[in-house]
């Protein structure tokens, strides 16, 4: 008995070192700094900054003028925001003040777990961006990447970038975690892409060993949007109509081969959706039912919103709305982050793309209806 005893003992013994071991290797980071007018008290935090997640997942409180430490963990690499506000600083009386002397800062970080470090010569001078001339973090490789791509944008002349911007980085650096995230946010909203950028891509990309979660997902998305790439034929949805009757995306769109058609996916509860249909009327009155038609889908769960803002917004065209299967494929397989989201489907029912807003919509329908 005592011999069981005994080896029970050292099997208890040895799973608590390997756990302590294995929370030893537990890797962190740190963000520290020392910055001039950085007042004792003031507040920083570390918050989430991809896929419109906002997680604060780091909080440090300043202890001495000008000196901080912010420590934690990120399972990968990935680009959040640092935060720092004084609100503590100013008591209760903030709010009655109407907010008076209050400072925020918001700068985008590439954060991965090393020893970072924050150089500026005043607190005045931190930016809204992740370098300057004057404000610089570095120990994070994945930082200084995300800076580079950062400059690479801003030499552009557009306000996001466009593949090429995108895939000149991606060449340049093709196992950098900050190409691995440039392409992934390429790959999202079907249609995208033509099937040849996303080749390149997967041609390009062939591994991220800093951050094999984000590069797994990578193939994932890429293999996607291969079914979503422009000049494909639609990816079928399971609609239901005003009337109650089920029917398929891909028979709605084929009933309207021989003109061009756009189809309007929106929802009751979205502003942007609802404000750019009196546009989307105009260019419907504007060509004939023989060239050009619309149709709307909504992305709607809630039955009653759905109709009570059909009747609202006054639209003449055909309506629909997903299936609750619908609205599952819709976001999967055309991996969007949400609506207003509209597609140009030429004559022939093949998508000619994805315009990025109603201006778009607008040159795009009128540039293949000249």
């Amino acid at each position: 008995m005592k011999k069981i005893y005994s080896v029970l003992f050292l099997a208890v013994c040895c799973l608590a070192f390997l756990s302590s071991c294995k929370e030893a290797e537990r890797q962190t980071f740190c963000i520290h700094g020392t910055v001039e007018g950085l007042p004792a008290g003031v507040e920083i935090g570390l918050l989430t900054g991809e896929d419109m997640s906002s997680e604060e997942i780091a909080t440090a409180v300043v202890q001495r003028d000008g000196e901080f430490y912010l420590e934690g963990h990120v399972d990968h690499p990935m680009l959040c925001t640092l935060t720092t506000n004084n609100l503590a600083l100013l008591g209760e009386e903030v709010e009655i003040n109407n907010y008076a002397g209050v400072k925020w800062t918001y700068t985008p970080v590439f954060v991965e777990n090393a020893d970072m470090e924050i150089q500026v010569p005043s607190y005045d001078l931190v930016p809204d961006a992740p370098e300057t001339k004057d404000f610089h973090i570095v120990g994070s490789k994945s930082h200084d990447d995300y800076c580079e791509y950062v400059r690479l944008i801003s030499l552009s002349s557009y306000s996001n970038p466009t593949f090429d911007i995108d895939f000149q980085f991606i060449s340049e650096h093709p196992t950098s975690v900050v190409s691995v995230y440039a392409a992934n946010r390429q790959l999202t909203n079907g249609y995208n892409l033509t099937l040849e950028q996303i080749h390149q891509l997967q041609q390009t990309i062939t591994g991220c060993p800093a951050d094999t979660a984000r590069y797994n997902r990578f193939v994932e998305r890429a293999k996607r949007a291969e079914q979503t790439a422009v000049g494909s034929a639609i990816v079928d949805l399971d609609l239901v109509t005003p009337d109650g009757a089920n029917c398929q995306l891909e028979d709605v769109v084929k009933a309207h081969q021989g003109k061009l058609l756009l189809i309007d996916f929106w929802a009751s509860w979205c502003g942007i959706c609802r404000a750019s249909t009196p546009t989307i009327k105009e260019l419907y009155g504007t060509y004939s039912r023989e060239q050009f038609e619309v149709i709307s889908v909504s992305c709607d769960e809630d039955d009653t919103a759905w109709r009570d803002a059909m009747q609202k917004d006054g639209m003449p065209w055909a309506q629909y709305c997903l299936t609750p299967d619908g609205y599952k494929n819709f976001f999967e397989k055309y991996q969007l982050i949400g609506v207003p989201y509209y597609l140009l489907v030429n004559p022939e029912g093949k998508v000619i793309g994805n315009p990025s807003g109603i201006e778009a919509v607008q040159a795009l329908v009128t540039e293949n209806l000249q």
